[in-house]
């Protein structure tokens, strides 16, 4: 007798609650889910010391710096994506409703989940096309951010590879697609350091290197000078000690920023009797313009440049 009353006050509660939950859909409208992102400002994603609100970008929306309460037991951090929803009375403040493990919005042939820093497209945010016209949050772009004929080390031996590069050798474009090069050879003796320079030899079209006169430590070895025809990549210190390069206590860049024109020739007129210079077998000369169709000689009296 007392399980049945049991078993009809337990189905009585349920249809209450059914009933309760039916009536609130009819007063309170569905709430759309948005996705968002997490940030800091000031180094906190809290507006204010021991609040429940967290500062969240909403996805798709520009310039969007919205609180969001963060429900207990829901635990963020500074890139975490979200899932919010409006609350459905004034003042619809969004609220965290779990966190967001699916691809952004629009993201193509991606299957990694949003974790610490997938975000939607915004690329022109970051934009520097010129310094009237700069996105909100430009990067700025430093030298070791450039691929071109930069040396990486694999930090497990003492080989290198340097990254592609278009470059001119006199006149002539040429393209570098990438090499591989060993400075194992370099080691140096006991107690002793050298500095060595990768560099691209643009007669050759390859990858070269030499060395610093060793030194005893802690002296510090010269810095070798780069031969003609040549663009530098990278100065790389080894000591006797060494088993591997490491890029941040070995790596020097020497990268001539937006120079990459070789020690060749560069014509500009000619016109007879101008004077020029011109790296004849990789050795600097001085020639002159000496015929209307802007041949040039040395004192040799060998044509070391023709325009045709």
């Amino acid at each position: 007798m007392a399980k049945d009353i049991e078993s009809k006050l337990h189905n009585r509660r349920v249809r209450m609650r059914d009933m309760r939950q039916k009536h609130l859909a009819t007063i309170e409208p569905v709430q759309d889910t948005v996705p968002g992102t997490v940030f800091s400002i000031g180094g906190s994603i809290f507006p204010e010391r021991g609040s429940r609100y967290v500062w969240v970008h909403e996805w798709g929306a520009q310039a969007s710096q919205q609180q969001a309460l963060l429900p207990y037991g829901l635990s963020v951090f500074d890139g975490a994506g979200v899932i919010m929803q409006r609350a459905p009375k004034a003042p619809y403040q969004y609220e965290i409703i779990r966190l967001n493990t699916s691809p952004y919005p629009g993201a193509v042939g991606e299957d990694s989940d949003i974790g610490r820093a997938s975000v939607e497209p915004h690329g022109q945010n970051h934009q520097y096309p010129t310094e009237a016209t700069k996105g909100p949050d430009p990067t700025l772009v430093w030298n070791a951010g450039l691929q071109m004929l930069k040396s990486v080390a694999r930090e497990t031996d003492f080989r290198v590879t340097v990254g592609p590069a278009v470059y001119y050798n006199g006149l002539t474009r040429r393209w570098f697609p990438t090499q591989e090069v060993n400075l194992a050879i370099y080691v140096p003796a006991a107690g002793n350091a050298v500095h060595v320079l990768v560099y691209l030899d643009i007669v050759l079209g390859s990858i070269m290197t030499v060395s610093s006169a060793e030194v005893v430590k802690p002296i510090v070895p010269d810095f070798p000078d780069p031969p003609k025809s040549s663009i530098p990549s990278a100065y790389f210190y080894i000591e006797d000690t060494d088993t591997t390069l490491d890029m941040v206590a070995d790596y020097i860049d020497a990268r001539p920023l937006l120079t990459f024109q070789g020690g060749g020739l560069s014509i500009l007129s000619t016109t007879p009797g101008q004077q020029l210079f011109s790296n004849s077998d990789l050795d600097w000369e001085v020639g002159k313009i000496v015929t209307s169709g802007g041949d040039v000689v040395v004192s040799g009296g060998d044509v070391v440049w023709s325009p045709t």
